[in-house]
């Protein structure tokens, strides 16, 4: 996904287009969805001990570690 590119299309085929830039919209979103989910891990581990909430750490550190699994 990350750093993946879609084949440029040239010419005047403007619905292969669409399509291409719509793969493209689609790409974007998954790593903006991503990278929500790793800041939350992330502003979960910056906080002070006594302020974090431990299940929820535990939860969002499960779910970041299952997708590269």
């Amino acid at each position: 996904m990350f750093g993946r590119r879609t084949p440029q299309v040239l010419g005047g085929d403007l619905a292969a287009r669409v399509t291409a830039l719509e793969e493209a919209v689609q790409d974007n979103r998954a790593l903006n969805v991503r990278l929500a989910e790793l800041t939350d891990v992330v502003t979960e581990l910056l906080l002070p001990v006594a302020a974090r909430d431990e299940k929820k750490l535990e939860e969002l550190l499960e779910k970041y570690r299952g997708d590269f699994s």
